[in-house]
């Protein structure tokens, strides 16, 4: 009897409290589509409060991007700059230089043969004092044709030519540049160089001052002082130092 009064009860107090759950839903207010939209609405908002802070972060890494950029061309645009100010200088320099003081021109014949060759571009001083046996590059005196020959004769010297042997003032002088031309004409029973002296070539016994006789190495086939008579030093551009091409004969004279 007791058993089915505590199952009454509980039955009972089930029901009570499933009422009381149905009178609290009924007091809860039904949200609306406009509710669901205010909702929305406001979410739209803080997330637009939120993204300005992203987008001025995103903004100041491109604006400090594009100042690097610009900086780094500006860097590239002056470096390109100062090249070719650097290279014009260097170029006007070079030229000044080579109008005071140097040429480098290239050889025009064949009476240098075998010291230089016809095309054999040469490095000319045009302050260096002139030496005997010297190669010099200079202007022919009668029709000014360029040409590099080797002074012989030095102002008011004597000059004279016996049996392949040189004699200034009377004193004999060994030309060791045409050692072994001298050697095989000698062979061959033959003269390199032709006997003359500088009072049957000219009319005068001694070379007139700032005057100087040259020869060219090839003695059989160079246009010389024996052809054309001495040559003044105002005629003389300069002082050959060295053959730079072609490279793998470049010579020291």
């Amino acid at each position: 009897m007791k058993q089915a009064n505590t199952t009454s009860k509980k039955r009972s107090s089930k029901k009570k409290q499933k009422e009381k759950n149905q009178q609290l839903k009924r007091k809860q207010p039904i949200k609306k589509k406009s509710d669901f939209a205010e909702t929305a609405k406001i979410n739209r908002i803080s997330s637009k409060k939120k993204r300005p802070a992203q987008s001025k972060q995103v903004q100041f890494k491109k604006k400090k991007t594009k100042r690097t950029l610009k900086k780094r061309k500006k860097q590239r645009h002056q470096f390109y700059k100062e090249i070719g100010v650097s290279f014009f200088l260097m170029l006007a320099l070079f030229f000044i230089l080579q109008e005071l003081f140097f040429s480098m021109p290239s050889v025009n014949g064949y009476g240098m043969t075998t010291t230089l060759n016809d095309g054999d571009r040469i490095f000319v001083s045009k302050r260096s004092r002139i030496k005997r046996f010297d190669l010099v590059y200079l202007k022919q005196p009668d029709t000014k044709q360029i040409m590099v020959r080797r002074v012989i004769g030095l102002p008011e010297e004597e000059i004279v030519y016996e049996n392949d042997q040189l004699l200034i003032d009377k004193r004999s002088v060994v030309e060791r540049f045409l050692k072994n031309e001298i050697s095989e004409a000698s062979k061959e029973k033959r003269l390199l160089t032709e006997d003359f002296t500088l009072a049957a070539l000219t009319g005068v016994r001694t070379l007139p001052k700032d005057c100087y006789f040259v020869l060219g190495d090839n003695r059989h086939y160079a246009a010389d002082s024996r052809e054309f008579g001495w040559v003044e030093k105002k005629d003389i551009l300069g002082v050959v130092k060295a053959r730079i091409v072609p490279f793998h004969h470049m010579t020291q004279f």
